[in-house]
Order: structure tokens, then C-alpha cells, then sequence
């Protein structure tokens, strides 16, 4: 990470998010940045631009009940219902426990500098999610990654919404442990055993409860197992990632959906009826 990076966000940069941008830094930071008063600048993490979410969290938390937040990060190229499912799903199966208290949910699209060959830009995939998500109650979409020019880590990611939760939290007097975790398919955590992929520290913080967690859902031709076994960190924090069990196959995939649109195929049904609006209007993935 260079000194012009964070010289370039200073203004934006809150005390964890900067402890957590140094942590990952391959490089050494300069003398010629002021640290102390990046330190100093703990306003905001958002943008002029963006405005945390922060409208469906539910604050009537139960005193017995450790509240936790939901969070995933993916394209969303284009939303499908399957990535709404994932998170009921995954908020159904951390309520079940009698541990937690599932408080909101938060799903952040990545931005143009992922660099993927069939990705579309930001501004489309942020609208069609914002469309996908009007109908929750308690699911918010926040676009700060989106909006960062710079690829963003999925741990940073997490990092940001949790230091702007707890913000919110208290200065609404609510001074509670709150549990943050990741939401993702198997198929993503057969990611992590992609070489030079994902940051060693990275893996090992997502995935334990002492500092995130991860509730995973079976994909179907997956083999979990064989995952853990290959990977060291996650076998070591194991017990920490939460396995839920598909009881309703759901095979729809963005890729699906992309294919299905260029081939003038319905793709109703599958994706929200206000998605597939705005693909049409737009005239995407033709």
C-alpha cells in the first residue's frame, strides 16, 4: 500500500479502518505521511457521497441474546434470489441456536476495480441490488466498497461496517458486544485454497469467532470436507464456521442469469421482477 494511497483517503479513514488498512500493507509505510493525524481524523469512514445504512437495524435487542450482523460481499452481477435466500437462510440458522439475535444484514457489491471480464459496472449492479433488497425488512446494501477505486479486501470490508455499527449503536446508547459475521457459499470457501488468492491473516480473522465467524451453505456438488482438509486455517478454526445444511435446492447463478438474458430466455422467476426491468431498460448483457 502506498504513502499516496493513504494520503489520498486520509480525510476518510477512521482509527480501526486505518489499523486494519496498515495491518494488511505488504509495504512500509513512508515518514512523509502524517499518522498522527490520520489518527486524529476518526469522522467517517463513508464518502461525501454515501451514507452508511443504517435504516433496517433492528435495536430492540433481547438482553439474553448476543445481536449479530449478517454480511456478504459478491458482484451481484445481477442480484439473483438466491443471494436474498442465502442470508434468510443464514439468519434463520443463527437465530435457531438461542445465541444470537440477528440485527440487520448488510450485502456489499465489488467495485470496477475487481478487474472480472464479464463484470458490468458498479452503478448497474448497485441499482439492481438496491432494487432486490426494497422488499426486506431487515437486508441493507452498503456501497462503500463499490465506490473505493482501489480493489478492497473482503476482511476491510467487514472492518468498515463494523466500525460504522458500532457508531450507530452508540450514539443510539446501545453499548453491546456485537458479533459480526460472514455469509458465503461453499464454493467461495473453496476459494480460500486458491494460491496468493486470499491474505493468510485474512482467512484466519473471517473465520474465527474471536474476531468474525462464517456461516456457510452447502453447495451442491461442493465437497466441504475435502476444502477443510486441504487448508490449514480452516481446519484450525473449524468450529467457529457454521455449515447449513440446503434443504431447498437453489441452482440459480448470476452466470445463469447472464447466459439466459443474451439468449432472450425468461429469466422470471429467478431474479426480482424490478431487476429484470432494469436489465431491460439498460439493455445489459446482450
Amino acid at each position: 500500500m502506498s504513502s499516496i494511497f493513504i494520503k489520498k483517503y486520509s480525510a476518510t479513514i477512521t482509527t480501526s479502518l486505518l489499523t486494519s488498512l496498515l495491518s494488511t500493507s505488504k509495504n512500509t509505510i513512508t515518514a512523509r505521511v502524517d499518522l498522527s493525524l490520520l489518527l486524529k481524523r476518526t469522522m467517517s469512514s463513508t464518502s461525501p457521497s454515501h451514507t452508511f445504512p443504517t435504516n433496517k437495524l433492528n435495536l430492540l435487542i433481547e438482553p439474553d441474546k448476543k445481536p449479530l450482523v449478517l454480511l456478504t460481499c459478491g458482484s451481484f452481477n445481477p442480484v439473483t434470489y438466491m443471494h436474498l435466500r442465502m442470508m434468510e437462510i443464514a439468519r434463520d440458522k443463527m437465530n435457531q441456536t438461542g445465541k444470537y439475535q440477528v440485527i440487520g444484514a448488510y450485502l456489499s457489491p465489488v467495485g470496477d476495480a475487481y478487474k472480472k471480464a464479464t463484470l458490468i459496472p458498479a452503478k448497474h449492479r448497485i441499482e439492481m441490488l438496491e432494487l432486490g433488497l426494497q422488499d426486506s425488512d431487515w437486508m441493507m446494501m452498503d456501497i462503500w466498497e463499490s465506490n473505493n477505486p482501489e480493489f478492497t479486501p473482503t476482511r476491510i470490508v467487514m472492518d468498515h461496517i463494523k466500525d460504522q455499527v458500532g457508531k450507530y449503536l452508540l450514539q443510539n446508547n446501545i453499548d453491546r458486544d456485537v458479533s459480526y459475521k460472514f455469509v458465503c457459499g461453499a464454493d467461495l470457501l473453496g476459494s480460500f485454497n486458491i494460491p496468493n488468492l486470499w491474505a493468510e491473516k485474512d482467512m484466519d480473522l473471517i473465520t474465527s469467532n474471536e474476531h468474525y465467524g462464517v456461516v456457510c451453505l452447502e453447495r451442491e456438488g461442493t465437497d466441504l470436507e475435502a476444502i477443510f482438509s486441504k487448508n490449514h486455517i480452516l481446519t484450525k478454526n473449524k468450529q467457529d464456521i457454521n455449515i447449513v445444511p440446503i434443504e431447498i435446492l437453489n441452482n440459480i447463478s448470476s452466470t445463469k442469469i447472464r447466459e439466459k438474458v443474451k439468449a432472450k430466455e425468461s429469466v422470471k422467476y429467478l431474479i426480482p421482477d424490478k431487476t429484470i426491468d432494469y436489465i431491460k431498460e439498460h439493455k445489459l448483457y446482450q
